[in-house]
């Protein structure tokens, strides 16, 4: 699980530089908040987890392995979106996708 939480600690901070690159200083909120706001949700992460791993009980171990992996799916899931929005090839996609009239907005 200590490798689960490190790919999640190394994917926010990841998406942290991609949200930078992305927006620059029009991030919303601004980058020093953000780096306080993803520094104390890898904080918590790492806190749940040694409570639970020095605490010696089993009892919240499927919820937690349930925390974890959807954690890993929701921030890998961010990194590929941020990825698709900053690089220039997928964008161009989308453009022709647009200019052939496929739709690729959600109808709500």
């Amino acid at each position: 699980m200590e490798y689960k939480l490190m790919g999640i600690s190394c994917l926010i901070l990841i998406i942290l530089v991609l949200t930078w690159i992305k927006d620059g200083e029009k991030m919303d909120p601004p980058l020093k908040k953000r780096i306080v706001i993803d520094t104390v949700t890898i904080g918590i992460f790492w806190a749940v987890f040694e409570f639970f791993d020095k605490s010696g009980s089993n009892t919240y171990e499927n919820e937690i392995a349930l925390v974890i992996n959807g954690s890993l799916l929701f921030f890998f899931a961010r990194m590929v979106q941020l990825i698709c929005q900053i690089n220039p090839m997928i964008q161009d996609l989308t453009k022709y996708l647009k200019s052939k009239g496929i739709n690729m907005e959600d109808d709500k």
